[in-house]
C-alpha cells in the first residue's frame, strides 16, 4: 500500500492563512494581511500594516508520513503600537489555540497549540512594533481528499 507523502508546507500555510482569515477578530484587525512568509528588504516600506505572518519554522514526520508536527513562528505587526500588536496576536491565539484546523478545498487538516508565549519589540527594517509566540501544528491528509 503506498502511503501519501506529509503536508507540503504550502498546504499547511494555506490552511493557517484560510483559519485566520474566516476570523472575524483577526479579520477585523487586519483585513487580509495575512501572509506565509516575511517581507523582503526592498517591500519593506510599502507593506500594508497590520498584518500577521504565519512562518512554518522547522517540523517532524511521522515513521509512515501520515502526520507531521511543525513549529510555526506567528508574527502580529502593527505600525502604530507594541499594544496593537499585542492585541493582533492576543485574536490569533483565541483563534488558534486547541481548534481544529479544517478549512473546504485544502486537502490537509491540523491541531494548534501556543507553545511560547509571545516576546514583543521593534523591527527595525519593516519599521513596525511586533508580538511573536511559538505555535505547535500537527497536521496531516484528510480521509477523502
Amino acid at each position: 500500500m503506498p502511503l501519501n507523502p506529509a503536508p507540503s508546507i504550502e498546504q499547511l500555510k494555506l490552511l493557517l492563512r484560510s483559519h485566520l482569515l474566516s476570523d472575524s477578530a483577526v479579520a477585523a484587525l487586519v483585513g487580509e494581511h495575512v501572509r506565509g512568509a516575511h517581507v523582503q528588504d526592498p517591500d519593506a516600506r510599502t507593506v500594508v500594516y497590520p498584518m500577521v505572518i504565519v512562518d512554518v519554522v522547522a517540523g517532524r514526520i511521522s515513521p509512515t508520513s501520515t502526520y507531521q508536527l511543525c513549529t510555526v513562528d506567528v508574527y502580529a505587526y502593527s505600525r502604530d503600537s507594541a499594544g496593537e500588536a499585542l492585541r493582533i496576536y492576543d485574536a490569533c491565539t483565541a483563534s488558534l489555540q486547541h481548534q481544529l484546523l479544517r478549512r473546504d478545498g485544502i486537502p490537509v487538516a491540523g491541531y494548534c497549540v501556543e507553545t511560547e508565549r509571545p516576546n514583543e519589540g521593534w523591527n527595525e527594517v519593516a519599521r513596525a512594533y511586533y508580538a511573536q509566540g511559538q505555535w505547535a501544528l500537527r497536521a496531516g491528509y484528510r480521509s477523502g481528499q
